[in-house]
């Protein structure tokens, strides 16, 4: 059975990222020194709905990133993230961000994502926004790096 979309465009970030005991992240820990290694989970409980899909974790703080994919590029609707969304997801990333924690939404496309920080994903974009919004897979790493290893 070939993997979902998102679990797909999950893989392509992952596999930049210099991840702790991942052997399709190999080549990125080559790299980056060890010190810049960091850790990653994939979040799934089947008792509890709503946990954002991955966690990882660095010398510098953790990040929870919530995941959706988007099969092609809006053209002409806009996009509504609280729509990607469950109603328990954002119960959780609004609870998580209330606390403090670094929670973000990426809102992957062919063409790479869009970053959605600080409840961003509370607001519609229209799809000249998104087009405008959307990084790069390596640029989309290259930032959860810097979250998770810098300080």
């Amino acid at each position: 059975m070939p993997a979902k979309p998102e679990s797909s465009f999950i893989a392509s970030i992952n596999r930049l990222l210099p991840l702790k005991k991942r052997r399709e992240s190999s080549k990125a820990r080559e790299k980056h020194p060890p010190c810049r290694h960091i850790h990653y989970e994939k979040m799934n409980n089947p008792y509890s709905s709503g946990t954002a899909d991955g966690w990882y974790s660095g010398a510098a703080g953790d990040l929870w990133i919530e995941y959706k994919f988007l099969p092609r590029i809006p053209q002409r609707v806009s996009v509504k993230p609280r729509e990607l969304l469950s109603d328990l997801q954002v119960e959780w990333l609004n609870e998580r961000h209330g606390e403090g924690r670094n929670v973000e939404v990426i809102i992957g496309c062919p063409d790479g994502g869009v970053l959605l920080r600080e409840r961003e994903w509370e607001k519609e974009l229209c799809s000249q926004a998104f087009q405008t919004l959307i990084r790069s897979r390596s640029n989309l790493a290259e930032w959860i790096l810097e979250q998770t290893t810098t300080r």
